[in-house]
């Protein structure tokens, strides 16, 4: 199904679901401390939008058609830096910019190209720069390929890379050659994938990803759904997507809380990086996935000047586990060719998490992991807390910084 074709799938589903529903008006009425101090993308979105009713802004085929691909199309938006204008340009046919409307409105002014929204969202030169460091397939996935879009990296998991198209391409994508390349991935190509899956019985735990499989239409999505949960030996049905953040007007569509509701439970993986992605949208986006039966867990990336603080991340991390999405992973940014202006070291990581264990209960810290070059798998990262060792005596460092003493039994 081609991009035209979701868009007219939308068109069919949503005149009707536009807005929100008088029960859940009066559902969030009955809790306004829940998004009194959470800013809506509609009552934030750029003047030159004003004339567009919030029906048609919190329609995902609106938003869809409406994505800004180029720095002419952008200018309305951004006083666009000469840096940018050029890396838009000069990245569009190998991985070019796409924002969703939602995602714009987000952009704070007062931070000019600092701003951490809109450095996840428009090129910068920095891109362009080659590193032998860097790869065009960090997670090795072209040689662990079972079917043309199935992926088979540890013994009980397999990954269905469903479709290159997203709602927006995040400038750190560790798929950004094969998302920038849009290649074609067909039903016939898809359908392989889960034949290879399902004749697999190690495999208990499939993944379906992309670009992201939230831009295939609700029928597409759930022929992919529907085989592998009607598979005797697969456990674990994930979604991973990043909507929920960048275009949670997707959610808003009740026949696909309805589908998803029906091969429950589906865990849902979204990534949002930073407190400013934090709407009344993705509020009420994740309150419908958790009503289909929908489990949960945010995988963040660390991201330099951009979340790289203890500060951002604590809000963050607040702000999902507060609306049922679990911090579940934070992740050094992945060796993606075109990224290295992204990267962290591991201790600053470190630093981060040691601050956040005595501030955050263990329901709002993720794991801090780095995913090893080439397909190795993912290696957990975590402040050592033991400063001396002396036979039965141990000494710990704690979150405070303080010193303190335990013995091991006899």
């Amino acid at each position: 199904m081609n991009y035209i074709h979701i868009l007219l799938h939308f068109n069919e589903f949503h005149s009707s679901q536009m807005h929100l529903s008088e029960k859940e008006r009066q559902a969030l009425a009955r809790a306004p401390h829940i998004i009194d101090s959470i800013p809506s993308s509609y009552e934030r979105r750029p003047a030159y939008w004003q004339h567009v009713d919030e029906a048609t802004w919190q329609s995902p085929l609106w938003q869809f058609d409406h994505r800004i691909t180029s720095a002419q199309a952008l200018a309305p938006f951004i006083a666009l830096t000469p840096d940018e204008i050029t890396a838009i340009e000069r990245t569009a046919s190998s991985f070019s910019m796409a924002i969703s409307p939602h995602f714009i409105a987000l952009m704070r002014d007062e931070y000019g190209a600092a701003c951490p929204i809109r450095r996840q969202a428009i090129p910068t030169t920095a891109e362009l720069l080659p590193s032998r460091d860097l790869l065009s397939d960090p997670l090795g996935e072209r040689p662990r390929a079972i079917a043309p879009c199935a992926i088979h990296r540890y013994p009980d998991r397999a990954l269905i890379y469903a479709t290159p198209q997203c709602a927006m391409r995040c400038r750190h994508c560790t798929r950004r050659t094969r998302v920038g390349s849009e290649e074609c991935v067909t039903q016939t190509d898809r359908t392989a994938a889960i034949d290879a899956i399902c004749a697999d019985e190690n495999i208990r735990d499939v993944l379906i990803s992309g670009g992201d499989p939230l831009a295939l239409s609700n029928e597409t999505l759930e022929s992919i759904i529907a085989p592998l949960r009607a598979c005797p030996h697969i456990d674990i049905i994930r979604l991973c997507t990043r909507m929920v953040s960048t275009m949670p007007q997707r959610f808003f569509d009740h026949q696909l809380i309805e589908m998803l509701s029906r091969y429950a439970p589906i865990y849902v993986n979204t990534q949002f990086n930073h407190p400013f992605e934090a709407t009344r949208e993705s509020i009420i986006a994740m309150k419908h996935l958790r009503s289909a039966g929908c489990i949960l867990g945010n995988q963040s990336v660390l991201l330099k000047n951009i979340n790289d603080n203890a500060d951002d991340l604590e809000a963050l991390y607040r702000f999902l586990t507060k609306h049922g999405c679990r911090p579940y992973y934070l992740f050094l940014c992945h060796v993606a060719q075109g990224t290295d202006h992204f990267r962290t070291t591991i201790d600053s990581g470190l630093a981060i998490m040691k601050h956040l264990r005595g501030r955050l209960s263990g329901l709002s810290i993720p794991h801090f992991v780095i995913d090893l070059p080439n397909g190795y798998g993912k290696v957990d990262l975590a402040p050592n807390s033991i400063v001396e060792r002396d036979g039965r005596r141990i000494v710990f460092d704690n979150w405070f910084g303080e010193k303190v003493t335990y013995f091991e039994p006899q």
